[in-house]
């Protein structure tokens, strides 16, 4: 026990009870009455706290919460753990009830607390299973459970089904919190006959979306009747809220406990079992019994007091512990505090996604024009601002606008690698002066090529002309091939430029790149027979004397220093090992000549080989980058031109759903803007 002691008097004008709780220590205190309680909980909103429920109602009501997670109160709970009693209490509504899945679509219950107590308004607003928009007035409160059914039945396959689709109640009155609370169907373990067989996972999914996000209070019914570590509910509470700092429990049906069970329900109100931060309220609420018999909900709440005042175990609890009213009052202040806390977050958050609205649809542009001279001059700039970019793109420079991805920047440093890979190549098939099967190969020519003439007369330039040859064709392939890299990246950044350009006409954007591969066709066989000409040309094995002479020169010192080195090192051996070097050998020299073949063949070859790395990717570059752009140009612009084809070109239907979408979303975004400014 807590050391209190209470008796019940009746007040002067018998109209209602006086409660007087005795502590050891305390004087005795007088507890107005259950309707003077009720009433003064119900109004316990002041005028600070009504316009954050009217704002985030609003916000709600202008489909905010499809971009932007709202402060809201969640009531979750097992199948038939009370939720529509404990809402029936607080809202003053009957709702919906009976067995198996009573609540199929999430309801949102917005109650408004009146000071006219003759005031009773009631309107019931929700889209079906059509997408078509129903708003109906309710004339009294008895009607209510109805409605309700009713929507959920427009807005399911079936009396069994349910959707994610949400049912807005309001209530006006002076019997109820201020307080909007979101009420989640009951967590079935079972399919029954009607319903999908993966009902508990849809329910479960759905009830995840609420409450996995922080910005969501969660009110977990549970039976005290039953085993609480059972509860699905409490189970998906702690999965996303572990610490409990989010949920608050609510404990129903403590008249069906079982002798003995009070102990354990106990522990709980007190947070010594699954402890929450909020902790736990018990309540008791009508039954289907006292339903039948006309119980009246305001009748209900004086049944709970007295349940709850004179229980051997539960009148031990602290007021706050307790009862419908109690659970109001809880509600509004935890409500009213959550939402001051997020405010400054929600405020940031829809500045933020107006702003990246704002962009997107500056990214979607505006809506198409409609007849086909405006299409026509639409499809003109259009195509303009294609292949400025595409010049832009093959001549080295940027494209800075965002709508395009990064890599579409890279065409012309990757262009240069190619051809870096080229000259790189060339270095490789360099004649290796070294090698003994080529010194012996032109040693031979150069023998059955001799008649007369001395050992260093004669028949030597033919034969440098003949191997030149030879190494320069073996560039013909990788020239081709640093072509075809340059080729095939080129059109496929040209196609994701067009894509992006072209994005509104998928039609036009389509016939943009019929044509880049109808260039492309023409670019490819063009840009082949001038690189096939260039080699023909290369036959000629042809230099200015200048050109050649310096290549000649850095060759004929690089071969002094070779042979300078080569006879350092063989003084050192030498004077290392004693050794008497051979003046004879030492003075050997190139008497037939394949030295001097060797290094005329490797002078030419650099010539030629750097030369034609400069030129081949000219040759590229001019193929690929400007006829292949002034091509496209010429063809789009016909195509653009004529008003005949325009007719048949349509914007995207995704396109338009997407600009569509993206206006509703800036138009609720900018209403949301304006509430908030206003608190």
């Amino acid at each position: 026990m807590n050391g209190y002691s209470s008796w019940t008097t009746p007040s002067r004008d018998n109209s209602s009870k006086v409660t007087v709780i005795y502590n050891r220590s305390m004087e005795p205190k007088a507890i107005v009455s259950p309707a003077e309680r009720t009433k003064a909980l119900t109004s316990s909103f002041d005028a600070e706290v009504r316009p954050l429920i009217d704002l985030v109602d609003k916000l709600r009501g202008y489909g905010l919460d499809r971009d932007i997670h709202l402060p809201s109160v969640a009531v979750i709970g097992d199948q038939s753990a009370g939720k529509s009693s404990v809402l029936e209490a607080i809202s003053g509504v009957q709702l919906p009830r009976g067995t198996g899945i009573v609540t199929r679509c999430p309801l949102e219950m917005r109650m408004k607390h009146s000071e006219d107590k003759d005031m009773w308004e009631g309107k019931i607003m929700y889209k079906d299973k059509h997408d078509m928009h129903h708003e109906e007035v309710i004339l009294n409160r008895e009607s209510v459970g109805d409605l309700v059914r009713k929507a959920q039945n427009k807005m399911t396959d079936g009396a069994k089904g349910i959707s994610d689709n949400l049912i807005t109640l309001e209530v006006t009155s002076s019997d109820v919190p201020d307080l909007t609370v979101i009420d989640l169907p009951g967590i079935a373990r079972n399919a029954v006959d009607g319903q999908p067989v993966d009902i508990e996972a849809r329910i479960k999914d759905m009830i995840r979306k609420y409450v996995k996000r922080q910005e969501t209070i969660i009110l977990a019914v549970l039976q005290c009747n039953v085993d609480i570590a059972t509860c699905e509910a409490l189970k998906m509470a702690k999965e996303f809220d572990g610490e409990g700092g989010r949920t608050l429990g609510v404990l129903t049906k403590p008249d069906l406990l079982d002798k003995g069970a009070e102990t354990s329900v106990m522990r709980i109100l007190n947070n010594m079992e699954f402890t929450l931060s909020k902790g736990y309220i018990i309540v008791k609420c009508r039954g289907q019994e006292a339903v039948s018999e006309g119980q009246s909900l305001k009748q209900a709440l004086d049944v709970e007091e007295d349940f709850f005042r004179s229980h051997r175990h539960f009148s031990s609890l602290r007021p706050s512990q307790w009862g419908i009213p109690n659970l109001s009052e809880r509600l509004s202040r935890e409500l009213k505090k959550h939402i001051k806390k997020l405010l400054p977050e929600l405020k940031e958050d829809v500045r933020r996604k107006l702003l990246e609205t704002e962009k997107q649809l500056h990214d979607l542009g505006e809506d198409p024009p409609e007849t086909a001279s405006e299409k026509r001059q639409m499809a003109l700039q259009m195509v303009t601002k294609f292949i400025n970019i595409a010049t832009a793109l093959t001549t080295g420079q940027r494209c800075d606008d965002t709508k395009f991805p990064p890599e579409i920047n890279n065409l012309y440093s990757n262009s240069r690698r190619s051809f870096t890979e080229l000259i790189k190549t060339a270095e490789r098939k360099q004649p290796d002066t070294k090698n003994h099967e080529l010194r012996t190969d032109l040693q031979q020519r150069m023998d059955s090529s001799r008649g007369r003439e001395f050992c260093n007369f004669g028949g030597k330039f033919e034969l440098v002309e003949s191997y030149a040859r030879d190494y320069i064709s073996k560039l013909e392939a990788p020239a081709l091939q640093c072509f075809s890299a340059v080729h095939s990246m080129t059109t496929e950044i040209l196609k994701i430029v067009a894509e992006k350009c072209f994005e509104k006409f998928p039609d036009f954007a389509q016939r943009a790149k019929d044509v880049i591969m109808k260039t492309r066709k023409d670019t490819n066989h063009e840009c082949k027979e001038d690189i096939q000409s260039y080699f023909e040309m290369e036959n000629l094995v042809y230099s200015q004397d200048k050109t050649y002479g310096v290549e000649l020169r850095s060759e004929e010192e690089k071969k002094r220093k070779e042979k300078d080195e080569e006879r350092e090192r063989k003084q050192k051996n030498a004077t290392k090992f004693h050794i008497q070097i051979d003046s004879d050998s030492e003075n050997d020299e190139d008497v037939n000549g394949v030295d001097k073949v060797l290094m005329s063949l490797t002078s030419y070859y650099l010539v030629a080989a750097r030369r034609l790395c400069d030129v081949i990717p000219m040759i590229i570059q001019q193929h690929v980058f400007r006829k292949q752009v002034k091509g496209m140009q010429i063809l789009l612009m016909d195509i653009a031109s004529d008003e005949r084809t325009m007719v048949h070109i349509q914007e995207d239907p995704d396109m338009a759903y997407m600009r569509n979408e993206c206006k509703s979303r800036h138009q609720r975004l900018l209403l949301a803007e304006e509430e908030l400014d206003k608190i």
